[in-house]
């Protein structure tokens, strides 16, 4: 039986092929109609570009201060601590004594961020634009504070605030206003500027300071980073250094009664010189055997007061600056060029989109109004 020759190739395969060429057809019209309306991918191109140096004068520059900091902790041996803490202990003195597991990283990475230490960091004096003033000056005038800005009114518009500046005084010196202020700007900071992050994996915790002004970035995140390094010692260490200076003053009691006893006792060697009788020297041996005791225990307390004051000073934990501000500064900006070419090819394609949409919505008018009209030929 001969196989039927057929003069076209069968249906399906027709219909693939016309459907690939009006597909093709569709996109060469599509192309063409993008392409002669050039002027409409001109005129978003040049939105874009617009915007985009727009954003980059808006952003500027940014100088980013970067530190990296870890904690390693001394923990002398028990029996050396027991002993240099007890002179201490004997006259009653409660001192207080760092924990192995007190003064971790994530401890002082939350220290960093306080108000405590970021206020008393604010009111440090620092040389910024050639002028010596408090952190907390140079930040209210570079952060807008004082003028305000587009839609926030700044502390010049109340009269009361004109002519205001912090003054480099303790925490505990601070009138209400200059509390409520210095509040104010400690929130602005760490809701823009500050950043510290502690990371259980990471060895070591790092801290950021943003600002548009380098030599506020690296100063302020330094005068921070100084402040949570001397936490132990202004703080820990000077409770205990309270309670040893009152110890000192006892001991320096103790030498003032060895000083009068040994006095008594030259006295009583010279009136038993030529003593013969036994009993009149009862008196001097009392007075001798109180000399010894009195200088044993002076000898001991001294001894024990420098061991305590040492011991304080090796149990400070150590923070350890692994990268200092002063010297990981890092300037950040958006580049005109890049923004100018990566907005160019923004704006063709936004353009292409919106060209071909509106050539779609085109064509289907088109064929609504030819079947509204052969509908009305039919009827």
């Amino acid at each position: 039986m001969n196989t039927p020759q057929y003069p076209f190739p069968p249906s399906a395969i027709r219909d693939e092929e016309i459907n690939i060429g009006a597909f093709f057809s569709g996109v060469r019209e599509a192309a063409g109609f993008v392409l002669r309306r050039w002027y409409v991918l001109l005129l978003f191109v040049a939105v874009f570009s617009g915007l985009a140096l727009l954003y980059a004068w808006w952003y500027g520059k940014k100088y980013v201060a970067h530190a990296a900091f870890a904690v390693e902790g001394q923990t002398p041996s028990t029996s050396l601590l027991s002993s240099a803490l007890s002179l201490a202990n004997a006259l009653g003195i409660q001192t207080s004594q760092a924990k192995g597991n007190t003064y971790t990283n994530n401890f002082f990475a939350e220290l960093m961020i306080s108000r405590k230490v970021v206020k008393e960091a604010l009111l440090r004096k620092a040389v910024i634009n050639g002028k010596e003033d408090v952190l907390a000056n140079h930040y209210a005038s570079l952060a807008k504070l004082r003028t305000g800005g587009l839609f926030s009114k700044g502390w010049n518009d109340n009269p009361r605030l004109r002519d205001f500046s912090f003054q480099p005084k303790p925490l505990s010196q601070l009138t209400p206003l200059e509390d409520s202020l210095l509040e104010v700007v400690y929130n602005t900071i760490l809701d823009k500027n500050l950043e510290v992050v502690y990371d259980e994996t990471n060895p070591f915790n790092t801290a950021t300071f943003t600002s548009r002004h380098a030599d506020l970035s690296r100063y302020m995140l330094m005068a921070i980073l100084d402040k949570t390094s001397g936490y132990y010692m202004e703080n820990v260490y000077e409770l205990n250094n309270k309670n040893f200076r009152i110890a000192e003053m006892r001991v320096d009691s103790l030498g003032r009664e060895l000083r009068k006893l040994d006095a008594r006792v030259a006295r009583l060697r010279d009136q038993a010189n030529n003593m013969v009788r036994q009993q009149g020297l009862i008196e001097l041996n009392e007075a001798q055997r109180d000399q010894s005791l009195l200088a044993t225990q002076y000898a001991a307390a001294v001894n024990n007061l420098e061991l305590a004051k040492v011991t304080i000073l090796t149990t400070a934990p150590i923070l350890q600056v692994i990268d200092n501000p002063q010297y990981s500064l890092e300037v950040l900006y958006v580049s005109r060029t890049k923004a100018l070419v990566l907005s160019t090819i923004v704006g063709i394609l936004v353009g292409v989109i919106y060209l071909v949409i509106l050539r779609a919505i085109k064509l289907s008018n088109e064929r609504l109004r030819q079947q509204q009209a052969l509908a009305q030929e039919a009827a």
